[in-house]
């Protein structure tokens, strides 16, 4: 009950004492918000389609869930304050597990090693520069941690509350973000293998995948059927209706436009390792979405590297030293593996290869997700780095690690805390943009009208039941009649006419004409 409390404080905390800054999203203003709100209103997924096309063609769980926080609050922008308490929740979650089953390998210290990795976990900078935004990726990779520790908390001593969590998670996955399709089967999968790892001897590799798919298989996978046909019925099944496709509109067009140049003709794999190398660098859109990725040697950095991290972080996107601990958490796995094979350490080794096994599962399946160089969409790639380094932990003597490998996971931690700096930084970065672009709202007040103008969007995607690929700016619209604020929406723009003018976020273009006189 206090967790439950405490994360609806946080929540509504969040939400009151950020109404103040806006969303620093283009997603957000181009189709999130047009969603939620029309969800507060009584729009109904289930029985009429939406005119814009994201909306009515992605789940729409996850916006549900923040239109109740609008509904309740009456605050336009407290949808996003879900991704903080969710940061919380899943912050607990991560220090439980860690006290349960690692902090026992650390001779001193436990608690703060456990926050700490508590902190890791939820610091992703993919959540953490999404935090004053409508983006849901974060959220998906919350949910997905929540889902991995479940699992692995049920592998490792049966916890049947852990595997109950699991089926929310999975619900709650599907219905937030189609990429789950993906990513939920493969972090099951994971927690398949860490359990044949973890088996009794005695069971033959046939008894455990039977007692396995009896005990939490069929479970698991009733919850991702449901998730999908009845609760996410809309837009699963009505695409494959409406469209005759279950990913609507095709990945080909959302990307047409997306793909830097350098990276179009690689093979998936590759594009992964020009991701996880390459420089951290600004991926404005739709200015610099195309730019070449920019390779960069392992731990070396520059300065711009510490601000460039956005919302939509693309390349180099988990900061400018994570490729360093990427190959520093292989190296330090691979040594502490090799050197504890000679000694009897084998439960608590196991346990080790386990953690490892399922973290390389999700490595992996990172790679080979087709747009595996953009980090956003392969958030899991931070949890299965961080996840490596802690099996290390199991495979030697907590009383006598080897200093080479003391040495190498002080590095890792390192790397660890610049990445959640440069994603701070960044985030922080954006937001004082934002702010500064949206200080002017309270001169507008001067004028008669406000007319805003939408950029064109080159991806012009428009069917039978939605003709929008946008709605910022009657998003805009909406936020400037709560501060008093008429607009008209305009399809050209001529800066000559303006005497004040301005860009917000979402590619909107502002004007003022005719300021009254006084």
């Amino acid at each position: 009950m206090v967790a439950i409390v405490g994360f609806a404080i946080i929540i509504l905390l969040w939400a009151f004492s950020t109404q103040f800054l806006y969303d620093v999203g283009h997603d957000g203003h181009s189709y999130h918000l047009t969603a939620i709100w029309d969800l507060a209103q009584g729009w109904s997924p289930f029985l009429s389609s939406h005119d814009n096309i994201w909306v009515d063609s992605y789940p729409s769980g996850y916006w549900v869930l923040q239109s109740y926080l609008v509904s309740m609050t009456g605050l336009l922008l407290s949808g996003k304050s879900l991704l903080i308490g969710l940061m919380a929740a899943v912050g607990l979650l991560s220090y439980g597990f860690f006290a349960d089953h690692v902090a026992a390998q650390f001779a001193r210290f436990r608690s703060l090693w456990a926050f700490v990795f508590a902190l890791f976990i939820v610091a992703n900078p993919v959540t953490v520069t999404q935090i004053m935004t409508h983006y849901i990726d974060g959220s998906l990779y919350l949910l997905g941690s929540a889902l991995a520790l479940f699992l692995l908390s049920d592998t490792f001593s049966d916890n049947r509350l852990a595997r109950w969590s699991a089926v929310g998670c999975i619900i709650l996955m599907v219905n937030t973000k189609t990429a789950s399709l993906y990513y939920v089967p493969i972090i099951v999968f994971a927690s398949l293998m860490a359990g044949w790892v973890m088996k009794n001897i005695e069971l033959s590799h046939f008894q455990f995948i039977m007692n396995w798919i009896k005990s939490r298989g069929i479970l698991l996978g009733l919850a991702f059927l449901i998730g999908i046909t009845a609760i996410g019925y809309k837009p699963y099944v009505t695409n494959i209706v409406d469209h005759g496709q279950l990913l609507y509109p095709s990945v080909d067009k959302i990307m047409a436009t997306n793909i830097p140049d350098n990276l179009e003709a690689l093979p998936v794999p590759v594009k992964f390792l020009y991701g996880i190398f390459s420089r951290t660098e600004d991926s404005v859109w739709p200015v610099l979405v195309t730019a070449p990725v920019h390779l960069k040697i392992p731990g070396t950095f520059q300065i711009s590297e510490f601000k460039d991290l956005d919302f939509d972080t693309r390349r180099g996107g988990f900061g400018p030293f994570f490729s360093l601990a990427l190959i520093l958490s292989i190296v330090v796995f691979t040594f502490t593996r090799l050197t504890s094979a000679r000694r009897n350490y084998a439960p608590q080794r196991h346990k080790g290869d386990a953690l490892a096994l399922f973290a390389f599962i999700l490595l992996v399946a990172s790679a080979l997700f087709p747009e595996s160089w953009w980090a956003r969409y392969v958030p899991f790639t931070w949890l299965a780095v961080l996840l490596i380094t802690i099996s290390t932990l199991f495979l030697e003597d907590k009383s006598n690690r080897p200093m080479f490998a003391r040495f190498l996971v002080t590095v890792i931690v390192l790397c660890f805390l610049g990445n959640i700096a440069s994603a701070i930084l960044g985030s922080i970065r954006q937001s004082w943009h934002t702010y500064q672009r949206t200080a002017v709202i309270e001169d507008m007040k001067d004028y008669p009208i406000i007319e805003l103008t939408l950029i064109h969007d080159p991806r012009i995607i428009k069917d039978h039941q939605s003709t929008a690929i946008t709605y910022s700016d009657k998003t805009w619209t909406t936020l400037l009649r709560e501060r008093g604020i008429e607009t008209k929406i305009t399809s050209e723009f001529h800066k000559e006419d303006c005497e004040i003018s301005g860009f917000f976020d979402g590619n909107i273009i502002w004007c003022a004409k005719n300021r009254p006189s006084k």
